[in-house]
């Protein structure tokens, strides 16, 4: 099989906001919940508890926040999705040629955080219409600020994903970003930098 390799760079131009659960909430509730636990590993990549209502970032054995791959790899399946057709060459069923054709390593993306920058967090409404009436919840998430830095390495199979149809699909990263509330615009947006290595 043949691929080709990338290291992609990205820059955040927006605050990028924490979406996993703590550690006592996701192995007692989510992955119980749905039927199945979290790997020993797993669990410990979690933070403990925070202030009841708080997402988080992973850590990695350093104790830095870190992203997934499959975080990176959400992205540019969501990325697909949209520019299905609209890509350089016109590449149809993009989303499934992206699952099944692009990776992305290592596992664990320690999150750069820019010189004398820290974590902060983000407190905000969520609204939600449910059968028994409009309701209102605080949210509390991790912030990395904007300039943090995410490296990792892309690995793409010979085919219709070519160099170009990659950077269309990480463009969409300067409207629709990264992490919780991408959608707004205001968090998770990025620039980037991609290179190809031989």
């Amino acid at each position: 099989m043949k691929t080709q390799t990338y290291h992609l760079k990205i820059t955040l131009i927006t605050p990028l906001l924490g979406s996993q659960s703590t550690r006592a909430v996701a192995t007692e509730f989510i992955a119980k919940k749905n039927g199945f636990e979290l790997s020993e590993a797993e669990a410990e990549m979690l933070p403990d508890a925070l202030e009841r209502g708080t997402t988080v970032f992973h850590r990695n054995q350093a104790d830095q926040p870190c992203m997934m791959n499959y975080q990176i790899l959400g992205f540019l399946k969501a990325s697909a999705q949209v520019q299905n057709g609209r890509v350089t060459g016109g590449v149809k069923a993009l989303r499934s040629k992206v699952a099944n054709q692009v990776f992305i390593s290592p596992l664990v993306l320690p999150l750069k955080l820019p010189e004398g920058g820290m974590l902060d967090y983000c407190e905000r409404p969520l609204r939600a219409e449910t059968a028994m009436g409009p309701r209102v919840a605080l949210v509390r998430s991790e912030q990395a600020p904007a300039g943090t830095v995410i490296e990792c390495g892309l690995e793409v199979m010979e085919g219709e994903i070519t160099e170009d149809v990659i950077r269309d699909l990480l463009d969409y990263g300067y409207f629709r970003g990264l992490g919780q509330w991408r959608g707004s615009g205001a968090y998770g947006c990025f620039r980037y930098e991609l290179t190809r290595e031989d």
